[in-house]
């Protein structure tokens, strides 16, 4: 699309934890038939190049402010592979190390103290793993640096093996991930999909753009919250986490807007993009049923009213939304 390599380092320190620690020994040992055993709340060590995608779109556009702020912060870079692998924050650098060697960089905590801000797999036939959360900063890790980086995972659920221990064939378990809304079986434009039509691999040029779902990203904390901050007032903790639950709103919203009334490669155009589709998140009952997700807009964590304070930073000259854009701009091929 749109992205080139970066040139991103850092150092150990001393008395700090590597991000990858989890550890780098284990990856060498760690194998197809023993990734099978693992459990749901396991912590395991993968390659980005290992992953198996489970959706087709992405919001490319999120992942340009991604990289644009790799490129002007290279530090940002190891500070997100600290945080998804629940690894606290990372310590200091400079210019001698790269994110391709798990034992050169160093976070503040070991990898999966923190399991909340995990990215989950589920693992399939073969030990095949395949990625349920995180496509949007796991394709941001590829495109900055390649598919060479490890990294450690936390499993969802292991669906390798049926109720009495045989192993599934590939059609059972791609049943089986359908029924738990584990697969995404649409593209960017709403068409139904199989799973074998998904991309073999991450990588943006393998993946459609989903430009709702870039919004949705910028819409969060304005129009609607994810599970954290979304609070079921019956009980006073949070909703359950709904996979691909900006996808489902996506889906509502193209009910309801047509995109191309709207400037989007402009930061005002842009911006009045987000304000009416704020305004009609905002104004849905909670008992809206969102997409095929099956669930409410309560449970997809609907606000009651917009953000403005939010809506009006995002669109500053030098907003992560302006910058995205401009870097979007000047990578596009």
């Amino acid at each position: 699309m749109f992205i080139s390599r970066l040139s991103v380092f850092i150092v150990p320190v001393i008395g700090a934890f590597s991000g990858i620690l989890l550890s780098a020994m284990a990856m060498a040992t760690q194998t197809s038939d023993n990734r099978m055993l693992a459990k749901t709340g396991d912590i395991i060590q993968v390659r980005l190049d290992e992953l198996h995608p489970t959706q087709i779109a992405v919001g490319k556009l999120q992942i340009a402010g991604d990289l644009d702020e790799y490129t002007r912060k290279p530090e940002k870079l190891f500070a997100e592979l600290c945080k998804v692998q629940g690894a606290g924050k990372l310590k200091q650098q400079t210019k001698f190390s790269s994110p391709e060697d798990p034992s050169s960089y160093r976070c503040s905590l070991p990898a999966g103290t923190d399991k909340s801000a995990m990215n989950t797999v589920d693992i399939g036939p073969g030990g095949k793993i395949y990625l349920t959360d995180g496509h949007h900063a796991f394709n941001s890790f590829w495109e900055a640096s390649g598919g060479d980086i490890s990294l450690s995972v936390l499993v969802g659920q292991n669906l390798s093996r049926d109720a009495t221990g045989n192993p599934v064939t590939q059609a059972q378990f791609e049943q089986k991930m359908a029924e738990l809304k584990h697969f995404l079986p649409i593209d960017a434009k709403g068409n139904a999909i199989t799973f074998a039509q998904l991309p073999s691999s991450l990588g943006l040029k393998l993946f459609q753009d989903d430009p709702w779902r870039s919004m949705l990203y910028y819409l969060r904390g304005i129009s609607y919250d994810k599970s954290d901050n979304n609070l079921d007032p019956k009980t006073g903790q949070p909703y359950p986490e709904v996979p691909f639950l900006e996808f489902y709103w996506g889906q509502l919203l193209n009910s309801k807007m047509n995109l191309a009334q709207y400037s989007l490669s402009e930061l005002d155009g842009y911006i009045n993009a987000l304000k009416d589709a704020a305004k009609i998140m905002t104004e849905l009952s909670p008992e809206q049923r969102v997409g095929d997700s099956g669930k409410s807009a309560a449970e997809l964590g609907k606000l009651d009213k917009i953000h403005k304070k939010k809506l009006k930073k995002l669109s500053e000259p030098d907003s992560k939304l302006a910058k995205a854009l401009a870097y979007q701009r000047s990578h596009q091929q």
